[in-house]
């Protein structure tokens, strides 16, 4: 069975994070960089955005809400109470947006470029544009100017076409309408009229144009509603208090204060306008019952003056001026209460037939049940709430078919109230037609003359009670119409913006950088992730449970030569340590794949040995690619695979004192078969030739990832070194070759960790827990 090391998943190596970290500082820092400037880039051409608020208190009254309902007539002009959410609603309404935009003109907006930014200019325009006929397909379409003096300049125009559009024209999979408007571009002069087939315009020169460049868009003045909506804010000041809070934000500040300013005007204006007309509508319906009670008071005074001209009465007592007097209270009750049935009877026929009930008012009947008054009230707030949310979303939207649902329940509801409050007045005024009768009777017993007397004195009180009645609620009403006001109250008002409220510069390219740092520092990981080369030697005690025997830098100058040589004698002194008490010990360095610097290694190694004195020689056993003769720059012409054939002997194939104390032997010609040559004895006997004159044998073999050869060095050396390469070298190779050193019983195997970088040179050792320090400290 297997063991390799095993490494905790949940832990994090912080020393590993900090090496990924430095590794890839560069990127991170050009992350953060390009990050930073982009975000600054997009600020700098962010437009400007101002703010004008201003805050209103609404302090409308109910008069159903004072605790005397006795009052008819001040029910019948009571207005709404204050509903905030219905104010909101209204104030953000098309309706609202509608009568601002009759009395200011934006929908026309110009634009130059500053400092490679364009701006608005709003009414600083050098010139005024006036569109007499338009294609609606035009509107915002952006028209450009360039100027050719201070009288001509060059008009473009290219249509606004939706990119899902265009891309469906570029594949074919539409046609472009025949009456489509075309891109125009052509020279005129300020004053002239241009007219073509989709559009009609006259440019008027104010000022002489200071830029070289202008542009303009036309959009209806109607249509640009939703752009005071998208706009318009407002908020609650609390959660319970009458106070709100307006805001209209826009790209220039004097259009803000302007747009603001005009709509809080017009808001104030209609609300005047709704207690106006709802005073005016009161005052309408009391004087057309004053004109009727007058007639009827007149022509009863009459008929009493008459009478009493043509006939003498004789008096006939207490009884008959009392009974004539209740006669004639309880008709004008039963008057009153005909008025009542009327109004409900009004209103039943509105509900009824399905009209609108959003201009009703009770009247006087709001006393007899202020319950229904109130419900008549809800139904006109949620009506206009229903309204206001059919300016922005359709029927079929949430809230919309949840206030429908409201308003028809309110509808059956009135219904049913109306016919209950129908039945109670016609069982009132039955029961006072039985007491007038009462009194009839009694009338009826007197002599004729007092009889009539008494009838004519009971139509006389009677209209005269009621006439007098509606005389005084009509001097209220009037003095209420004269003197309506708003009870809607501007706390703060609007001022000019002075400095913009988005976008936030500094907070944008701080947002940006640390952007850029998340990013970067996430690339690093992901990249490390991805990375599955070697690194550190840290990497080999994860991975694999074979040796490190030496970690070698890479030689880019003057230190980390001085560097190499150091690594070089580690090594060397580490090699001491293994291969037991042999006279002669035979070093085999292979490699994965080519290039990863094992013939390097082996010629640096047997420098380092001879410089100790002791006799080396290197076997250049890579009989398929070799490149041993030209490291020592010697010829190869005759070498091992000359030896082993038997066409040279060992003398004619050894090159001796290549440096000191060093011998050589190259490949030798190509073979076809170097690996049957490598088994055959030989290749035994040329080594224990070598044993007895060289203290080190040094093999630099063929990758072992590419052919058998070096397999079968490996189990003749005492020490195979298996060279790998920082950057370069895959970490799956350690895992295969920890296998392959189990499955084939090679105990002798170590790794060296050739080509990195000074500062990734966190020390190594030689296996079997002996350490020679820290790299770092020691060579730095």
């Amino acid at each position: 069975m297997n063991t390799y090391p095993t490494i905790d998943k949940d832990e994090i190596d912080l020393k590993e994070v900090f090496s990924t970290l430095n590794r890839y500082k560069y990127s991170i820092i050009i992350f953060m960089i390009v990050f930073t400037i982009g975000s600054a880039v997009f600020a700098y051409f962010t437009p400007n955005v101002y703010e004008a608020a201003t805050t209103i208190e609404l302090q409308r009254e109910d008069p159903r809400l004072r605790g005397d309902n006795s009052d008819t007539m001040a029910l019948a002009l009571a207005g709404n109470s204050a509903n905030l959410e219905d104010e909101q609603y209204i104030i953000q309404s098309r309706f609202l947006a509608e009568k601002v935009l009759a009395g200011l003109d934006i929908g026309t907006r110009y634009f130059t470029k500053r400092n490679y930014r364009t701006v608005e200019l709003y009414r600083a325009s050098p010139f005024l544009v006036t569109a007499k006929t338009l294609d609606k397909r035009l509107n915002g379409t952006r028209f450009y100017m360039d100027m050719l003096g201070s009288d001509r300049f060059i008009l473009r125009m290219t249509p606004d076409i939706e990119i899902r559009e265009r891309l469906l024209r570029q594949f074919g999979f539409i046609e472009a309408p025949a009456d489509e408007p075309k891109p125009y571009e052509d020279i005129h002069r300020f004053g002239e009229e241009i007219v073509t087939g989709w559009f009609s315009i006259k440019i008027e020169k104010i000022v002489d144009p200071v830029e070289k460049e202008y542009s303009f868009s036309i959009t209806p003045n109607e249509a640009m509603h939703k752009f005071i909506n998208e706009g318009l804010s407002t908020a609650l000041a609390s959660e319970n208090g009458s106070i709100l809070k307006i805001t209209f934000q826009d790209n220039v500040a004097l259009r803000a204060k302007q747009v603001l300013s005009a709509l809080i005007e017009r808001y104030l204006q209609q609300e005047l306008e709704e207690k106006t007309l709802e005073a005016d509508r009161a005052l309408a319906f009391i004087d057309a019952q004053i004109a009727e009670i007058n007639k009827d008071v007149e022509r009863t005074q009459g008929q009493l003056e008459q009478f009493r001209a043509k006939h003498t009465i004789v008096d006939t007592g207490q009884q008959a001026m009392i009974t004539a007097q209740n006669m004639a209270e309880y008709e004008s009750r039963l008057q009153t209460l005909e008025i009542e049935s009327s109004i409900l009877k009004n209103v039943q026929e509105f509900v009824n037939t399905g009209k609108d009930l959003a201009g009703i008012s009770l009247g006087s009947a709001g006393a007899t049940d202020p319950a229904l008054a109130q419900m008549i009230q809800q139904f006109q707030e949620n009506m206009m709430a229903r309204q206001s949310l059919l300016v922005e979303f359709t029927e079929l939207h949430p809230d919309v078919i949840k206030l429908t649902e409201t308003i028809n329940s309110l509808k059956s509801s009135i219904k049913y109230t109306l016919k209950n409050d129908l039945r109670i007045i016609e069982e009132r005024k039955q029961k006072l037609q039985q007491y007038i009768s009462k009194y009839q009777r009694s009338l009826e017993a007197l002599p004729e003359n007092e009889r009539r007397l008494a009838n004519l004195t009971r139509n006389t009180t009677v209209n005269e009670k009621v006439y007098n009645y509606l005389l005084e609620k009509r001097a209220e009403t009037a003095i209420l119409s004269s003197s309506t006001i708003s009870k809607t109250r501007v706390l703060d008002s609007v001022l000019l913006p002075k400095l913009p409220i988005k976008p936030k510069r500094l907070f944008i390219i701080l947002v940006g950088m640390i952007l850029g740092l998340i990013v970067g520092v996430a690339s690093a990981f992901l990249r490390s992730f991805l990375d599955d080369t070697l690194k550190t030697a840290e990497d080999f005690d994860k991975i694999s449970t074979i040796p490190l025997y030496g970690a070698i830098p890479q030689r880019k100058n003057k230190r980390g030569y001085s560097q190499f040589e150091e690594a070089m004698r580690v090594l060397r002194t580490n090699l001491q340590f293994v291969g037991g008490t042999k006279k002669s010990k035979i070093v085999a360095l292979t490699s994965s794949i080519s290039g990863e610097g094992k013939t390097i290694i082996a010629v640096s190694l047997a420098k380092m040995i001879a410089a100790t004195g002791k006799k080396v020689i290197i076997l250049d056993l890579d009989m398929r690619r070799s490149r041993m003769h030209e490291e020592f720059n010697i010829t190869n012409k005759i070498g091992v695979s000359s030896v082993l054939s038997g066409s040279n002997t060992l003398e004619e194939a050894l090159q001796k004192e290549v440096l000191e104390n060093v011998d050589v032997i190259t490949s030798g010609p190509k073979p076809p078969n170097p690996s049957e040559l490598l088994v055959k004895e030989g290749f035994e006997q040329l080594i224990q030739t070598l044993s007895e004159k060289y203290a080190y044998i040094i093999f630099d073999t063929p990758p072992i990832g590419l052919v058998s050869d070096a397999m079968i060095l490996l189990k003749t050396a005492d020490i195979g070194l298996i060279v790998t390469r920082a950057n370069y070298s895959k970490k799956a190779y350690l895992k295969n070759v920890d296998k392959f050193s189990k499955e084939h019983d090679l105990n002798n195997l170590g790794f060296i960790l050739n080509g990195i970088e000074s500062s990734k040179r966190h020390g190594y050792g030689y296996g079997y827990g002996y350490g020679y320090g820290s790299s770092k400290g020691y060579y730095e």
